[in-house]
């Protein structure tokens, strides 16, 4: 919002007069901001940009009347005309006695500072404190409408007639409109916020899905609808169809400055594609799929989760589900991820267009600056030979992957615009009824209007755009204005001509989009705008701005192109932190950026319905804006509220990682801070990033410290100890946990204490000592049951059980379970009961009932499938197969140990390759069984390495290692011996020999020689 008046004076006869009056004005309280050449031109800039500026910049022009001034030949009509050019108030200010007003601004009433100074100055003050009022602003509009009447009076095509009179009528319903808020306010505004509730509604209602335009797949709305007068680039679209033909390629980049017409074209020729041909006569060309992203979109955006999804909403329910579990498991690299995506597009051609990547990208370096970005993109690349095929538009050039197989690449780079005749035509045909003059222009006019912008797409809009929206000036002098400037220069002076042609109104509704980024309804706008222009209603100002070519719209939804949106943006004051709370509205970035990060907050689904990551569109985009308005505490209070029980629950960790790390160091709130890092810490822990999880755990923990506050640390330091426990390093994880049990307790957090119970028994468990083990899971079912916290319950019961089933107490496993289940059931949570079934199924294994325990796992399977939990849906496959190879089911089993290593979790991976191996080897594939065997071996004796106290991996390494004997390897029989006793060294208890040696025994049936005869003995079940 412009916050300085212009003043317009002669240094001839007005220069003291100018002077006195900028020094008055600043006197005043409140201050009235001038401009004047003489206090405020910079020695060090050129003379007439700055002029220039200060108008286009300006709330009005007090224009200095005194004999040289109002000279037909004074500069200072020059700058008069300029400032109605922009459309900015001009109040006339007499100085010296008998001059008169120019014709042209006849219609308005001058100030007479000649007869009594004092009393026009506090006239004047009134005057201009009234501008931004209603009245104020009828009385800049009735002046416009007088201008536009006496040019109708002279006009004498009727296009120009007829062009002038919808102006009339424009200006006179904009009156209507301010005049009603005057006489009916409460109303007025009472129908914005209705307005405004019904938007938010509105815009809280789920998506609408697309709805294929021709049979096929083609994801999310295209990020541009290529407009009618598309011309040219015929070279261009060419080199990407070539591109889409050739099998060998995955990555096309098109590369060019803001304004060239790169999605215009891209999305034009894909559009063509949908149909099943090429545009401009190319000829038939097929799809798969096309998945549209763009940095532009309110949702869909350049991020490795929306590729991930979008991708695979090209595939069928069950792949979908599977490469979904892939992708939440915290460990899982981005580069497995993006190889099983790819294992889902073998061939054919499915198109992934990323536009506007350089918001993604460094602008110095060229580098991609999300870490994920790039392991996704370079994946692709060095992926064996798939069917998915990428497009790039962007105007910096990346660098990450430009030396990953570059044989696999293509660049096309628009440095040039349209040449002629299609720059022309593309004039003619935004002109389409002929009111701008542009229809018809001589060919040569057109022609000069084509080597001035050079041809660029977006400069050729800006030419239509000045036009439309100033019709006191011509082609023939926009181009004399600008032909000193060079073509490709030229577009970014096009840019601020034009929005300073605008009125205030419509120009505050472009920065209000420039702020918001991504599209947004009406109605985001009207919220933003109404401290500033009450009742407004901005509907018919942004149609009337899509019509000039200054905005976009999609769906009902507004945006700007980059280069509207970077020169809306620098027109507005960045102001001070302090301006989110004035008292009275301040119309700058900090606090415009508050409001509509505020908007977003409003716009949220009710929480029952945030589902998908597409569902936190209005919290990611409050985020940013939070961010960008520097506002860095309430930005991590709303990551906070969403990362554990969201963002985190479906899979997105590295996105949450992400976006706590850029809040790392500027977070003033140490309590914030605090949890911040610990959840940082959390979500690295699940990565699998131990040492990483360990630092922000205990930079959490030093934060707590430093706020005297001992119990808040008790969840960092749970945190650490599981880290510690992953890492091999039992007895310091205990330590740890002996710590944050005595905070919990000191506490009074007894849910908190019963979870640090069930760690440290895990981790006794996991070490062999199971009598240790159950003491503390008893510990916990005392206390959870104490605070009726039946989900606790459940999860301290089938530890339990799991503990006596290590024992070989069956029956009292079995209780335990089914005290477990019924507490399940209590809380509703289908989680704990498939994990309880799951249990029940490996005891009856166990028992020797294989095959009844087959339809158990076949349950669980179909729960933890639903709610996509890969470490059960990889134990419950893991158990299933195992059940099939007891009852020597082998073909069974070797297709379930595929399905368990499709939704691999690394804990069990050794255990799946001994079943798969055993089922080939029983199969007569000892090929295979041989190669399963090796990875077992290798697995585990990494694990091993890590944490040598973890007896299960020392059976798995004994029992791999058998396989190889068996497998031809027979010098391994010795290293095998020693794996077992190592592992009844560590556990020998009657369940856990008992598992194993079911195991065993189905592999001894593939022992022809009695090669394993003495290794049996080793697993005997002590009494």
């Amino acid at each position: 919002m412009p916050d300085h008046f212009f003043i317009c004076y002669s240094r001839q006869d007005g220069e003291k007069f100018a002077l006195d009056l900028a020094n008055k004005l600043a006197g005043f309280p409140p201050a009235v901001k001038v401009w004047l050449d003489q206090l405020d031109e910079r020695p060090d800039g050129d003379w007439d940009e700055q002029l220039d500026d200060a108008i286009k910049t300006c709330k009005g022009l007090l224009y200095v009347m005194t004999t040289d001034s109002v000279q037909p030949k004074s500069v200072c009509k020059n700058e008069w005309v300029r400032a109605l050019q922009y459309k900015k108030t001009i109040i006339p200010l007499l100085f010296t006695k008998g001059v008169l007003l120019p014709f042209s601004l006849s219609s308005r009433e001058y100030i007479d500072f000649y007869s009594d100074a004092e009393k026009a100055l506090f006239r004047l003050r009134d005057f201009l404190t009234e501008m931004d009022t209603p009245k104020g602003r009828i009385r800049s509009l009735n002046h416009r409408i007088a201008d536009a009447e006496r040019d109708l009076s002279r006009a004498k095509e009727p296009m120009e007639q007829t062009r002038i009179k919808e102006e009339i009528a424009d200006l006179k319903k904009e009156i209507a409109q301010l005049q009603e808020l005057i006489d009916n306010p409460g109303k007025v505004q009472e129908r914005v916020e209705q307005s405004i509730q019904q938007g938010l509604e509105q815009v809280r209602l789920p998506e609408k899905p697309m709805s294929a335009p021709v049979p096929g797949k083609f994801i999310n709305r295209p990020p541009l609808t290529p407009p009618t007068w598309f011309q040219d680039r015929i070279d261009e679209t060419a080199s990407i169809a070539a591109f889409l033909k050739d099998e060998a390629l995955r990555i096309m980049t098109i590369v060019g400055r803001g304004g060239v017409g790169k999605t215009a074209m891209v999305c034009r020729l894909l559009r063509s594609v949908q149909s099943g041909q090429l545009p401009d006569d190319g000829g038939p060309l097929t799809v798969d799929g096309i998945v549209y992203l763009s940095d532009s979109s309110a949702f869909d955006r350049v991020t490795y989760p929306d590729i991930f999804s979008g991708l695979c909403k090209l595939l069928s329910d069950e792949t979908r589900t599977q490469l979904e579990a892939v992708y939440k498991d915290p460990k899982t690299t981005t580069q497995t991820a993006i190889e099983s995506l790819l294992a889902a597009f073998p061939q054919g051609r499915t198109v992934l267009l990323l536009d506007n990547f350089e918001d993604e990208l460094d602008v110095e370096t060229g580098e991609i600056k999300n870490t994920e970005l790039k392991e996704a993109l370079k994946a692709i690349l060095e992926a064996p030979p798939h069917g998915l095929k990428i497009l790039i538009t962007t105007r910096v050039a990346p660098t990450d992957f430009a030396f990953v197989h570059p044989e696999l690449q293509r660049r096309r780079d628009l440095d040039t615009g349209l040449e002629s005749p299609y720059a022309e035509d593309v004039l003619r045909k935004m002109d389409n009824d002929g009111k701008i003059g542009l229809r018809d222009a001589q060919a040569a006019l057109l022609k000069q209007a084509q080597e001035r912008t050079g041809g660029y797409p977006r400069a050729l809009e800006h030419l239509f755009g000045i036009l439309s929206a100033d019709r006191s000036t011509s082609l023939k002098e926009i181009l004399e204005n600008t032909k000193e400037i060079l073509p490709e220069k030229v577009t970014a002076v096009l840019v601020g001509e034009a929005f300073s042609r605008l009125d205030a109104t419509a120009q505050m509704v472009m920065q209000a989009l420039a702020v918001f980024r991504y599209p947004v309804p009406p109605v985001a706008v009207d919220y933003l705008l109404k401290p500033y222009v009450p009742g407004i209603n901005s509907a018919g100002v942004l149609s009337r701005l899509v019509n000039m070519q200054f905005v976009r719209r999609d769906a009902g939804r507004f945006y700007l192109h980059q280069i509207d949106r970077d020169y809306a943006l620098s027109r507005i004051p960045k102001g001070k932190a302090e301006d989110r709370s004035a008292a009275s509205p301040v119309f700058s970035c900090f606090a415009l950026q508050d409001d509509a990060a505020e908007w977003f907050k409003l716009a949220r689904k009710p929480r029952e319905d945030w589902k998908t990551l597409e569902d936190m569109a209005p919290q990611l985009s409050e985020f940013e804006l939070r961010c960008e308005g520097e506002d860095y505490d309430t930005a991590a209070n709303l990551l906070l509220e969403i990362d554990f029980d969201y963002l985190m629950r479906w899979g997105h960790f590295r996105l949450a990682t992400e976006l706590h790390e850029r809040l790392q160091g500027k977070i003033n709130d140490k309590e914030l801070a605090q949890y911040s890092a610990g959840n940082l810490g959390n979500a690295y822990y699940r990565m699998g990033k131990f040492e990483t999880a360990i630092a922000f755990y205990e930079q959490s923990i030093r934060l707590a410290d430093e706020r005297a506050d001992p119990p808040s640390k008790r969840y960092s330091l749970n945190g650490l100890g599981v880290c510690y426990d992953e890492m091999g390093q039992a007895q310091k994880a205990l330590d740890i946990y002996e710590e944050a049990l005595q905070i919990y307790r000191d506490a009074g957090d007894q849910k908190g204490e019963a979870i640090v119970l069930v760690n440290s028994g895990i981790i006794f468990a996991n070490v062999g000592r199971i009598h240790d083990a159950i003491k503390k899971f008893e510990e916990a079912v005392d206390i959870d049951r104490e605070i009726k916290y039946r989900d606790g319950e459940a999860y301290d019961l089938v530890n339990l059980g799991q503990r006596y089933a290590d024992l070989g107490e069956y029956k009292q496993a079995l209780k335990h379970y089914d005290d477990a289940m019924q507490c399940a059931k209590e809380a509703d949570n289908p989680f704990m009961q498939a994990i309880i079934q799951t249990s029940i199924g490996a005891v009856k294994m166990e028992q020797g009932f294989a095959e009844e325990a087959v339809p158990t796992f076949k349950e669980t399977i179909k729960i933890f499938d639903e709610i996509s939990v890969l470490q059960g849906q990889n134990e419950a496959r893991m158990n299933l197969a195992i059940a099939y190879l007891l009852a020597e089911k082998f073909t069974e089993a070797i297709a379930m140990c595929n399905a368990a290593l499709q939704n691999e979790y690394r804990l069990n991976t050794p255990k799946v390759n001994i079943v798969f191996g055993i089922a080939t080897l029983r199969s007569g594939n000892g090929e295979a069984a041989a190669k399963a065997f090796a990875t077992a071996s290798q697995k585990a004796e990494e694990f091993i390495e890590q944490s040598p106290q973890l007896y299960e991996f020392h059976y798995a390494k004994s029992l791999a290692l058998c396989g190889l004997v068996l497998c031809g390897k027979e010098k391994d029989i010795l290293l095998a011996k020693k794996s077992f006793e190592a592992a009844k060294n560590l556990c020998a208890e009657k369940g856990v020999v008992r598992r194993w040696q079911l195991l065993y025994d189905a592999l001894a049936k593939a022992d022809g020689k009695g090669l394993l005869t003495e290794t049996r003995n080793l697993l005997s079940i002590k009494n």
